[in-house]
Formats: C-alpha cells, sequence, structure tokens
C-alpha cells in the first residue's frame, strides 16, 4: 500500500521530488546520495566548532579506524560526548555526510561528537562494521580525558542503519564488558534483518526507503547468513533474546516508517526487560523525515524531543 497520500503535507511537497535511491546500481545509489546531502549541507559546518581526525587501532587483524571528533571552541574542561554512528543502509553513505549535523549538535549541546567512519557493505560485510564501531568507541573511552571527554557521559546514537548499530554497539558494549556507556539514542533504528513486519510490507514507494531496498541491504550486510538462522543478534538486535542490563535508551520512528514496528516492539522489549526507555512516534512522518525536510513542523518536534532526550542523558550521571 503507497504512503504517500498519507505523508504529513509538509513533507509529501518535497518527497514527491527527490530523486531515487536504485540500490541495484550501488555506485550510482551513492552518487545520488552524496549529491543530496550536498544540497542539505549548504550551510557547512559551524565556525564555532572545530573538528579533527583521528585513527583508531582496529580489532586484531583489522584495519584502523579512522573517527572526527567535533567540538565546539569555547568549550572549556571535559564534556559529554555523542558518539555517531552514520546511516545508509548499511550500504551507502561517506565520511562527511553528517558533518554538519556533528557540529550542529556540538554547538547546540556544548558536547563533543566523536563521528567513526565504518565500513561499509558488501565490500565489508558484519562483522567488520560492528567491528569498526566498537572499535572507535573504545578508543573515544580509553582516550577520554585527552580529548576533554567525560568518559561517564558518552551516548552512543545513529539514524537507520547507524540507530541499528548503535543498538547493536550497546549490546557488545553490555556483554564484553569492556567499555561502559550513559545512553543508547536510536533514531528509526534498522534492527530486524526478516523485512516480515507489516509496515515492511507496506512502504513500497520508490521514493523513500522501503521493502526492496531494506532487502538489498540486510542482504549486502549479512553475506551468507541472510535468510538463515545464523544471523547475529549484535547485526540485527531483535534477535538478542535478553535485552535486559542495557543503557538506558531513547528511540524515536515515524508512523510511515518502514521500520516503525520493529522499532515500537524493540522499545517495549527493552521497557519489559528492566531498561529505562523513552519511545516516540510522529505521525504520517517517513523514514529519514528530520534531515530531509528539517523545517517541517514534525520534524521541529522530532528535534526537540531528540535534544531532550540528549540533555537527560547528558547531566543523568553528573555527580
Amino acid at each position: 500500500m503507497p504512503i504517500m497520500d498519507r505523508l504529513d503535507p509538509e513533507l509529501a511537497e518535497v518527497v514527491l521530488q527527490l530523486p531515487v535511491l536504485d540500490l541495484t546500481d550501488l555506485p550510482a545509489a551513492r552518487e545520488a546520495l552524496g549529491e543530496f546531502y550536498a544540497q542539505i549541507n549548504r550551510a557547512g559546518m559551524s565556525p564555532l566548532v572545530s573538528s579533527a581526525d583521528h585513527m583508531a587501532p582496529g580489532a586484531p587483524g583489522q584495519p584502523d579506524v579512522m573517527v572526527r571528533l567535533f567540538r565546539p571552541k569555547d568549550a572549556e574542561g571535559v564534556v559529554p560526548c555523542l558518539y555517531w554512528i552514520q546511516g545508509g543502509g548499511y550500504v551507502l553513505t561517506a565520511p562527511d555526510l553528517d558533518d554538519q549535523f556533528c557540529a550542529d549538535i556540538a554547538e547546540r549541546h556544548k558536547c563533543a561528537v566523536v563521528s567513526v567512519n565504518w565500513r561499509r557493505a558488501p565490500e565489508a560485510p558484519f562483522p567488520a562494521p560492528a567491528e569498526d564501531c566498537y572499535a572507535g568507541l573504545a578508543w573515544t573511552i580509553r582516550n577520554a580525558l585527552d580529548l576533554g571527554i567525560d568518559p561517564s557521559r558518552v551516548v552512543v546514537g545513529g539514524a537507520s542503519s547507524g540507530g541499528g548499530s548503535a543498538a547493536g554497539l550497546a549490546l557488545l558494549v553490555r556483554d564484553r564488558g569492556e567499555l561502559s556507556i550513559a545512553h543508547q539514542l536510536l533514531i528509526y533504528p534498522m534492527l530486524d534483518d526478516t523485512n516480515s513486519t507489516p509496515a515492511s510490507h507496506m512502504v513500497t514507494d520508490p521514493q523513500v526507503w522501503n521493502r526492496t531496498s531494506n532487502e538489498i541491504g540486510w542482504r549486502s550486510y549479512l553475506g551468507e547468513a541472510y535468510g538463515t538462522d545464523d544471523v547475529s543478534p549484535y547485526a540485527a538486535p531483535t534477535r538478542m533474546q535478553d535485552l535486559s542490563e542495557l543503557a538506558p535508551a531513547t528511540v524515536l520512528t515515524g508512523e510511515l516508517d518502514l521500520f516503525v514496528d520493529e522499532d515500537v516492539l524493540y522499545a517495549l522489549r527493552l521497557m519489559q526487560a528492566g531498561v529505562p526507555t523513552e519511545l516516540h512516534v510522529y505521525r504520517a512522518a517517513h523514514h529519514g523525515f528530520d534531515r530531509m525536510v528539517p523545517n517541517a513542523e514534525v520534524a521541529r518536534r522530532f528535534m526537540a524531543d531528540r535534544d531532550a532526550a540528549l540533555r537527560h542523558a547528558f547531566t543523568a550521571t553528573q555527580s
């Protein structure tokens, strides 16, 4: 069932003009996404925020991982940190696409933002991207004081596949027992590889992230494990049976997002497992609506809720 006629009018006006990303031609899709984000990021980075690239040691036998640190120029002492994982269906995006977003968060919250440049599928399927995200987080926390970061106030966050990776990273942090995080910010996260929810059947429109793109993304990410019972819960967090003792979570998603069912069910399971969790579902909103139409009223409400979650996470652990 098409969702275009159900979209918020402010969103539909823009979405109907967007280029279609055809993941069957991945190089072209990557180029088209870059061009689209060039339009989104026309304002450029805030001059009030500095950025610097660092190389974090990779997992044993794996390459080092580039992380980009954003920090307000007027920040003094240690500040909280958002460890950010970019999205793109596990197959799209590039290191600089979220730079303007990261700088905006750093300026708005007077915090550091560390954006990790994880390897993409299908060139590097799971577990390589997950290990990159873990390696970048480990480096950030272990070098926190040198970076001017409070290691007790590190929030792991991401959008779309980045949100799914953030959820998987929170699971890895819990189960490996080497690190700790203060919160997980899951923005319309990509969590369920089965493509079996009602919403996953509903969203087929080519203008948005749809059922076909979702299958290509998961198939590329999971490789030979796709469609089997061997999928790791660190790749597809809905497969994790035990969600207890995880960091508190905020889950934000749209009513017309292909991921809405899996996101709502995951948030419910977190609550049932005793994890402090806040869930927001935005009426008549599609996947990525806040980035595509940031001036829409529903996007402004989303950003207010996102920022409130970050403020709470950054202050909840302060002594």
